[in-house]
């Protein structure tokens, strides 16, 4: 899977729009689209989620509510809908996240939208199966001129230029010790690529614990969130956007490594509400 730009251009430029002009995705772009989710490998915990481009309405007029506030003017979204099972919602951040990026390389605006918005409609243009669920979409195509002041506001209610401190995020060996940035090495960067991933309403749940020349990814669910969400973990959807972020960045920079689950203790107990989910193995 190729893309025009480097990874790390592509993360620092993306932002979420959710104002959208008039202008038709150009058929190209929506065959490389589909393209690219074609030739993905199966990721960590193999599960495969499926992707379609949905039409709803005239680019400009069409509209969608959802978790991070008011979309307009979105014509088109990407749907996914995997099966459940283990790690369903981890992979399919990391391949979702994938895909825009790609969209991002192609000059398309997009907005992650997790499902608490009506799913019926979704649910029958893509013939979803009754062992599915669409855990998140994503509007799709051109910014408009002006960005309107509903967005403004949104985008200011949720912190979204904002990110949590390095020290609070990144850990040398155990959670009262932070990971100096020298520390990190050639995985720095990885690293500040993964702080600026996409979150659901910008909680930036992930935390990571370096021993070594292993990296620990920690869930830290923020308090009450499971609650708002819904049908979908969309906190398990944003570790698989940071693995995704690290991963791509890693492996741009040359950077070996692997996936795996490890019997893992820290030397201290785990803070309330933080979860082990995986762990990067450098070589």
């Amino acid at each position: 899977m190729d893309y025009s730009s480097s990874i790390q251009d592509l993360i620092i430029s993306r932002r979420s729009c959710r104002n959208y002009g008039q202008s038709q995705i150009a058929f190209e772009k929506r065959k490389a689209l589909c393209r690219i989710w074609g030739e993905f490998e199966k990721p960590f915990w193999g599960n495969t989620p499926r992707f379609q481009i949905v039409d709803i309405g005239p680019p400009g007029k069409g509209r969608m509510t959802g978790t991070y506030g008011m979309i307009r003017g979105a014509g088109a979204f990407i749907v996914g809908a995997v099966k459940r099972g283990p790690g369903d919602m981890e992979d399919f951040g990391y391949l979702f996240e994938k895909i825009v990026l790609c969209a991002t390389d192609l000059d398309l605006a997009t907005c992650w939208i997790g499902l608490t918005v009506a799913r019926g409609p979704l649910a029958d243009k893509i013939d979803l199966l009754p062992d599915e669920t669409i855990p998140a979409v994503a509007a799709l195509g051109y910014p408009a001129k002006r960005r309107s002041v509903v967005e403004t506001l949104t985008r200011s209610s949720l912190g979204a230029s904002k990110r949590k401190p390095w020290k609070t995020m990144f850990f040398d060996g155990a959670w009262h010790s932070p990971l100096v940035k020298s520390a990190a090495g050639r995985y720095e960067t990885p690293l500040r690529m993964l702080r600026r991933a996409p979150s659901a309403t910008n909680k930036q749940p992930w935390r990571i614990i370096k021993q070594g020349s292993v990296f620990h990814f920690y869930l830290q669910r923020s308090p009450g969130y499971q609650m708002m969400t819904g049908a979908a973990d969309l906190q398990r959807i944003d570790m698989g956007i940071a693995m995704c972020h690290f991963e791509m960045t890693a492996r741009e920079l040359g950077l070996d490594g692997h996936w795996a689950e490890i019997d893992f203790a820290p030397a201290e107990p785990l803070p309330k509400r933080a979860e082990y989910v995986v762990s990067w193995m450098a070589r």
